[in-house]
């Protein structure tokens, strides 16, 4: 019969063996080493919406369609700060402001019409060089959402043609 602590010899082995695994296999950032803050710069297009929540409200009424950020600020290889503006299916600006953004978070902070000050903090759930998924919490609404972009031109359809 083995003793107590000669059993826990290898398990306490195998323990750690697998957390070193999961903790490469999950990893800690992005595997490939890509960053947000190199791939952000550029017009983005809404390409789906939903809302989470119980709310009348539709997808079409939040009527962004497009965001353009621009690389006017500053990036240090981690987080990128520039401005942004946030422009209607019909070409109207809806907000301009500032964003600052990591590969874990999008923030986004402007003056709404009526002079109030606001923000959206967002998730980053996951991009590519051409695609991005975001989720944040509207306070206003009560509500989720969650907003995928895709980088680039538009398609006919989308310019409201």
């Amino acid at each position: 019969m083995k003793k107590p602590f000669s059993l826990l010899f290898p398990l306490s082995s195998l323990l750690f063996m697998l957390s070193s695994l999961l903790l490469t296999s999950c990893g800690i950032g992005d595997d490939d080493g890509s960053r947000l803050g190199e791939q952000i710069v550029g017009t983005w297009y809404r390409d789906s919406l939903v809302l989470e929540g119980d709310t009348g409200l539709e997808p079409e009424d939040l009527t962004y369609h497009r965001f353009d950020f621009l690389g006017d600020g500053t990036y240090n290889g981690m987080l990128r700060q520039g401005s942004f503006s946030a422009i209607s299916r019909f070409g109207n600006l809806i907000y301009e402001g500032t964003y600052k953004c990591d590969n874990d978070n999008l923030r986004l902070e402007f003056t709404t019409e009526d002079g109030k000050r606001q923000s959206i903090h967002a998730q980053v759930v996951s991009f590519t060089d051409d695609q991005l998924l975001v989720r944040y919490e509207s306070d206003e609404y009560d509500i989720g959402v969650k907003l995928w972009l895709k980088k680039g031109e538009a398609t006919t359809d989308e310019k409201g043609e």
